[in-house]
């Protein structure tokens, strides 16, 4: 049976000013959050490294692989809300997370990574519920380890 996670972000990956919570559930689940105060000092290393282009796609592939990460090993699917429409940004999105996921799961294949909305689902709920306080998080995400993965090529 293929194992999928469906992953949803709350405040998006550039509203710079606010935290985000990054959910991925199907059967269990598990929420990170990122301070804005990091945010604004990974996008500080982003630019410094790649310029302003893309940004935000780098900071959501890495923020999704940090919350999918433990699920590799039997991963088939990842399911991520299409709040980035449009082949250009999903494109993006999945190049960046692919490189990042070769790291732990070389055979990675951009077929693993999906769009569609994921409004109503368990990941969606869960991460809204962190980004308003309801719930705490799994874990804070650091700006070292989003460091680490953002200097990846």
């Amino acid at each position: 049976m293929a194992h999928v996670l469906y992953v949803d972000l709350s405040a998006k990956a550039e509203q710079w000013t606010k935290a985000s919570a990054v959910a991925a559930a199907n059967g269990h689940s598990r929420v990170l959050l990122i301070s804005a105060k990091n945010k604004g000092r990974i996008r500080q290393t982003i630019r410094n490294l790649y310029g302003s282009k893309f940004e935000q796609y780098r900071l959501l592939a890495a923020l999704i692989y940090l919350v999918v990460k433990p699920d590799l090993p039997n991963l088939n699917y990842i399911v991520i809300d299409k709040d980035y429409a449009g082949p250009a940004a999903e494109s993006q999105i999945k190049n960046f997370l692919l490189t990042l996921l070769r790291m732990d799961k070389p055979d990675a294949t951009a077929g693993m990574i999906h769009f569609q909305a994921v409004k109503g689902k368990t990941a969606d709920k869960l991460a809204k519920r962190v980004f308003d306080g309801d719930i705490p998080p799994e874990r804070i995400v650091t700006v070292d380890e989003l460091e680490t993965l953002i200097k990846q090529k």
